[in-house]
């Protein structure tokens, strides 16, 4: 399928005075970039990744709260969590890291419920990394990056993903020893059924089911599942439902040899019509086109 690659960057950042190491579409890595205001506003799809590496910066955030990351520290902003400003630091360089949501569930897949618990408690999270942390962060992105440029060597893309699929579970792990988010009592009744949700959905087989079946489950009412979604994710129940649908059918139809009849029967759709009505909807072309390509 053509498609035009400049206006697929353009979802996620805006390139007139930035390095662009690599990019695909769905994965944005900068090196060494001071000036985050030429950042464009990170949109509904995209996750930040901002470590500092030197200096100080301010960044002014949508909701109008200000956060300060120094040399060390590691930002995490979940989608919706837009930048607006910054004022830095002469000395500050940072690495930054955008990568959409849906291929940060389909790189985790049997751990995209730990992603979700760790990472939407807050709308954005600034970790210290201590100095083997550092150390082991810079080594994530100096490998990524030496690994995307290589196109000479033609890469595959598994190492690429296995690299960053290495780091945000690392990333995981950190927000959770770090913010105190394991400990379930921690968190208000809210948070703690949302997180049973994402958990539940993510381990589903069929994931396309009502709102009405999830909220069931957690003995709550399909409106108010939909109005904990919004409140800790910006996104709706049914949103999440599609998004996790999606996930799968990509992962089926690009990593398996189901053929597209048991791919549609395996995901609960009830038939090869509606399956296929259902991809072009989401995806812009059919089933066998997107394997194709």
């Amino acid at each position: 399928m053509a498609h035009d690659p400049q206006k697929e960057k353009r979802r996620f950042v805006e390139f007139s005075t930035l390095f662009v190491d690599y990019s695909n579409g769905d994965v944005v890595i900068f090196d060494n970039v001071k000036d985050l205001a030429s950042l464009y506003s990170a949109k509904s799809l995209i996750n930040l990744m901002v470590f500092c590496t030197q200096g100080c910066s301010k960044l002014s955030m949508v909701n109008g709260t200000s956060i300060t990351i120094t040399e060390g520290d590691l930002l995490y902003c979940t989608p919706n969590a837009i930048i607006r400003s910054n004022n830095y630091d002469k000395d500050f360089e940072c690495i930054v890291l955008c990568i959409s949501d849906h291929i940060v569930q389909g790189l985790l897949r049997d751990k995209a419920d730990l992603w979700q618990r760790s990472v939407y408690n807050n709308q954005h999270n600034i970790i210290h990394l201590s100095p083997p942390e550092q150390e082991e962060f810079q080594y994530y992105f100096a490998l990524i990056n030496l690994k995307t440029k290589q196109r000479e060597l033609k890469t595959p893309h598994e190492i690429v993903q296995s690299l960053l699929r290495a780091m945000l579970l690392d990333l995981c792990f950190l927000l959770q020893d770090k913010e105190g988010i394991v400990s379930q009592q921690k968190l208000s009744q809210g948070k703690i059924l949302f997180n049973r949700f994402i958990n539940h959905l993510s381990k589903s087989e069929i994931k396309r089911l009502p709102i009405s079946h999830y909220a069931s489950g957690l003995a709550i009412t399909p409106k108010y599942l939909t109005m904990l979604c919004l409140k800790y994710s910006n996104k709706t129940a049914s949103q999440w439902i599609i998004d996790y649908t999606l996930e799968d059918i990509r992962f089926y139809l690009r990593s398996s040899n189901l053929s597209i009849k048991e791919i549609s029967a395996k995901l609960g759709f009830a038939n090869m019509s509606h399956f296929g009505s259902y991809v072009r909807k989401h995806l812009g072309m059919s089933p066998s086109e997107f394997r194709e390509n």
